[in-house]
């Protein structure tokens, strides 16, 4: 599969827990980001909360508010939601799976939307993940965490590190961008340990 990724070293958005409630409190984050102020990709609608009817609205409230100025990638956590979503997906840039996700994908599930460029990624935590992405066809994946999750100062999540980050990136036959606690100014360290660019909630909220 042809890559469709554009511009090399930059972010990739990720939306926080919105709801079609509360976005309105997000709405300069979104207009800043449809500036691509910081460089961004593209966003990913991401909510796991919500049922599929809840989380098509907002996906469709988010794809309207930009208004085609920044493309949007749906996130997908099973199957079925994928399946149904169709109409969705026609709409959008394309679609990320969870690492769970890549699991039960085969690839005759993508060969309908290849021939449409839509662009696909994965979260991967390893170099089997990276290789399930890969044989899928899959555009990117996103790689991680990099950093420890500190709660309280205590770890809750231990980070790979960038000299592990940076073995499974320069071996990764897609695009690997970094995440896990980094920020805007983490991108030319990514860069130099191979990331193709950074994501993550930190993309979104800084874009204010």
């Amino acid at each position: 599969m042809e890559n469709n990724l554009g511009r090399e070293h930059s972010s990739i958005a990720i939306t926080p827990d919105l709801s079609t409630e509360s976005i309105n409190s997000y709405i300069n984050n979104l207009e800043l980001i449809r500036n691509n102020t910081h460089k961004v990709e593209f966003l990913i609608i991401r909510n796991k909360s919500l049922k599929k009817d809840e989380y098509q609205e907002l996906a469709e409230r988010i794809m309207e508010l930009l208004n085609g100025k920044l493309p949007c990638i749906l996130h997908f956590d099973n199957l079925d939601s994928f399946v149904r979503m169709n109409d969705l997906i026609s709409k959008s840039y394309g679609v990320h799976f969870t690492s769970s996700l890549l699991k039960e994908l085969k690839k005759n599930d993508l060969l309908r939307y290849f021939e449409k460029n839509k662009v696909f990624g994965g979260s991967c935590h390893n170099e089997k993940e990276i290789s399930l992405a890969s044989n899928l066809g899959l555009n990117y994946c996103i790689l991680g965490p990099v950093k420890d999750k500190l709660i309280d100062k205590k770890i809750i999540t231990k980070g790979m590190g960038w000299d592990k980050f940076s073995d499974m990136a320069k071996k990764s036959p897609i695009k690997s961008y970094a995440i896990g606690g980094l920020s805007n100014d983490d991108l030319e360290i990514a860069s130099k340990h191979y990331a193709f660019g950074i994501a993550g909630i930190s993309m979104f909220n800084q874009s204010s």
